[in-house]
């Protein structure tokens, strides 16, 4: 009766939290959305042979095909986009999901660090309406394209 009792309560909070992240509109959230804290760095090492100068200039290609650059520094080896509200449905803008690119470079500048970040706004079960509040995380897909983009051009091969 006790593990009934527990299964009960944990199926109604999970129930109910998941409620409670439903975006405006009733649609769930990408499947690439992982909520968390703070999203982490995925690192590439640039090739022996390339040149700081060339693998920021192709970085900076790559990003600035799907984004706008909202803040960059070539000096400082950092890039950060803008939100961008069309990446979960491609040419449909989502007001309730957004994600953003960053990246940097390392200090000895052989390595390139990249994380993505995400927001989806919390919908108030009762009336269906924004709560303006953002659940923040990271999109799993995002950071696996721009990872393998990014690799392709400046990218250490292995043997």
């Amino acid at each position: 009766m006790r593990k009934f009792i527990i299964l009960a309560a944990v199926g109604i909070i999970g129930f109910l939290t998941h409620a409670a992240c439903i975006p405006p509109g009733g649609a769930l959230t990408p499947s690439s959305f992982v909520q968390v804290i703070e999203p982490t760095w995925s690192t590439i090492e640039i090739k022996a042979d390339m040149t700081y100068d060339r693998a920021w200039q192709e970085v900076v290609d790559v990003v600035a095909k799907r984004f706008e650059m909202e803040m960059i520094s070539k000096e400082g080896g950092y890039l950060r986009t803008s939100w961008i509200y069309t990446w979960w449905k491609e040419g449909i803008v989502t007001e309730n999901y957004r994600v953003r690119v960053i990246i940097k470079f390392s200090a000895d500048q052989k390595k390139v660090d990249m994380k993505t970040e995400a927001n989806f706004m919390l919908t108030a079960p009762e009336t269906g309406r924004s709560t303006g509040n953002w659940v923040v995380g990271t999109d799993t897909k995002l950071l696996q394209t721009l990872k393998t983009d990014i690799m392709g051009v400046v990218g250490r091969t292995t043997r």
